[in-house]
């Protein structure tokens, strides 16, 4: 495939510039809808990942830096959307006196960024909180920032304000959004921000994502933003599984929603690895319940995997001896491949995955599954059309062997 030398996103009615692209999760999604007139490009730090994305087809601009760019720079001038997932670290520690620090700094320097009304005053103002950001112990804290300082400068610089704004973090990042929701409420924009499940959307995976949805109307600013509306059941511990509704599917693996507002059982492990993993199995995660590692969360092969992390790799898997309930393990495995893991992350099996450190990457990323659900209510207000799911199974990158510079399973 030939790559231009300096990408940059063409003219669409819905241009997207995802800001912390990671492998393109959610890229990935906005290729599926092009027809409804979405290109994408994404700003991309780690060069692994950029070589994943650039396996992948996708656009991906020279500049790595989010914060060496803005909305006025002619690779991304076009986009009339912004998204992004700014890395959180300094706030995942749950309970922790650093990360409720961390979390009441952004809160504060977020305020000081809202409200001014030309450039040259927001300039100012974030040159100071910029300053301060640099100089904190976890540089990472700024960066949730950053989404904000592209939405201002867009309006107030460029002078053409991002039509939508879709932001997606791990569940602790809600406080941040929440403010923001507020922020941007008063720059014009109808805004929300929800936890949404990823089960309930056909992941067979459980995992949560902050997700804010703003739409640039002004007048309208306190009316309701839809969110996606779930097609699947929510998983619970010992909960047991929905018996299908419909017969029909959808093409992938994953079953389509019937009439009548009925969901499906939630998308079991089994389901989604099929192809290479016939028999029913046991999954034990690297991660303890609890906070406790020695209490090993374990998973039947017909719920969802727990949330997959760039540790993925440790999850030990086992064969199902007896009944399903018993959860009685039998011989050892082998570990999911880089394959299967990006599966349960519901992207494609064909996906190029590149160099060393693929398990990161699949644990970093959005589904691209629960991003068409996103992408599709935030931008055209309405569900995914069915045959999305066909595509977003059955793609395949042009010209290139999905094996193709793969990195090992280590």
């Amino acid at each position: 495939m030939t790559r231009p030398a300096h990408p940059s996103l063409p003219p669409a009615k819905f241009g997207i510039v995802d800001l912390f692209a990671g492998p393109g999760g959610l890229d990935i999604a906005a290729t599926i809808m092009e027809g409804e007139d979405v290109a994408s490009i994404g700003v991309e730090w780690d060069d692994p990942t950029r070589a994943t994305r650039d396996a992948a087809g996708l656009l991906t601009t020279e500049i790595k830096d989010v914060a060496a760019l803005g909305p006025c720079h002619p690779s991304v001038v076009e986009a009339t959307v912004l998204t992004g997932g700014p890395p959180c670290q300094s706030f995942s520690v749950a309970g922790s006196r650093k990360g409720h620090k961390a979390l009441d700094d952004v809160l504060s320097l977020a305020t000081r960024l809202a409200d001014h009304e030309d450039f040259a005053s927001f300039e100012a103002e974030w040159k100071a909180v910029k300053a301060e950001t640099d100089l904190m112990s976890d540089e990472r804290t700024g960066f949730v920032l950053q989404p904000l300082r592209w939405i201002m400068e867009a309006k107030l610089k460029r002078g053409r304000p991002y039509d939508v704004v879709v932001l997606e973090q791990v569940p602790t990042v809600l406080p941040v959004w929440k403010h923001y929701v507020e922020i941007l409420k008063r720059t014009g924009y109808a805004a929300e921000a929800h936890v949404l499940h990823s089960e309930d959307f056909g992941v067979p995976q459980a995992r949560r994502r902050a997700v804010l949805i703003a739409q640039f109307d002004p007048g309208n600013e306190h009316r309701k933003v839809r969110f996606p509306e779930p097609t699947h059941q929510r998983y619970k511990k010992g909960a047991e599984r929905l018996t299908a509704t419909d017969d029909s599917h959808d093409g992938s693996l994953f079953p389509t929603t019937p009439g009548g507002g009925a969901v499906e059982p939630w998308v079991s492990m089994g389901d989604a690895l099929k192809a290479t993993r016939p028999d029913e199995f046991v999954m034990v995660s690297n991660y303890g319940s609890g906070g406790d590692p020695k209490n090993r969360g374990l998973r039947t092969s017909d719920e969802p995997a727990p949330t997959i992390t760039g540790k993925v790799r440790r999850n030990r898997l086992y064969l199902l001896k007896g009944e399903t309930g018993a959860k009685e393990v039998g011989e050892e495995l082998d570990r999911l491949s880089f394959e299967e893991a990006g599966l349960l992350q519901s992207f494609p099996a064909a996906y190029p995955w590149r160099s060393t450190d693929v398990a990161q990457q699949i644990g970093n990323a959005i589904p691209p599954r629960l991003s068409l659900h996103i992408l599709s209510m935030a931008l055209l207000r309405e569900k995914p059309k069915k045959d999305w799911y066909c595509q977003l199974k059955g793609w395949k990158p042009e010209g290139l062997s999905p094996v193709e510079g793969q990195g090992d399973n280590s």
